[in-house]
């Protein structure tokens, strides 16, 4: 049987001389961190550990947690990890996990994506839970897209009119050729 595993968290900072980091979670999950959880971090890195156990959890708010781990006890270890997601096995995440992650993703299907500088992409259509990202499928104009559901992108969030505002990267959605391919058509 293949072993599943979850993105729950990312470590965005260290916190102290002691090996502490500033977590939050991801993908819209709660935050699912606790002490004794067994975690990988990913991306590996050559010099630090690969996994650990959280010893200590305390909520700063805001979304953000400072979370202590077995295997890092300085500051220079936390600095190799800065960045890296957690990697939870899911017989270690509670029996509603599943429910949780579908419940998500389905919250997402319908919102309109919308570029600062671009306009409007699309419809959210499908949300794809990628190892260490969600992927959203974008019915538009040019077809199907799929964009990274990476918090730096989102510039803003509108739940009541179903609104997903994105700064997305130069060259990730190819708008000319989705132009011309449309104005072909009409000739």
């Amino acid at each position: 049987m293949a072993r599943r595993w979850a993105d729950v968290a990312e470590l965005i900072a260290t916190q102290g001389l002691k090996g502490r980091f500033v977590a939050r979670c991801v993908h819209g999950l709660p935050f699912l961190l606790c002490e004794g959880l067994a975690v990988h971090f990913v991306p590996p890195t050559l010099d630090g550990p690969r996994t650990a156990r959280v010893r200590s959890v305390q909520h700063l708010g805001s979304g953000e947690y400072s979370v202590e781990f077995d295997k890092v006890r300085d500051r220079d270890t936390a600095e190799l990890l800065t960045g890296s997601h957690c990697l939870v096995s899911y017989a270690d995440l509670p029996e509603n996990f599943d429910e949780i992650l579908h419940t998500n993703a389905e919250y997402l299907d319908g919102f309109l994506v919308v570029d600062s500088v671009l306009g409007e992409i699309g419809h959210i259509i499908d949300v794809r839970a990628m190892p260490t990202q969600d992927l959203l499928i974008v019915e538009g104009a040019s077809g199907e897209i799929m964009i990274p559901l990476v918090d730096d992108f989102i510039v803003e969030f509108d739940d009541d009119e179903h609104i997903l505002t994105m700064d997305l990267p130069c060259g990730l959605i190819d708008i000319d050729s989705a132009t011309s391919d449309s104005d072909e058509d009409d000739v």
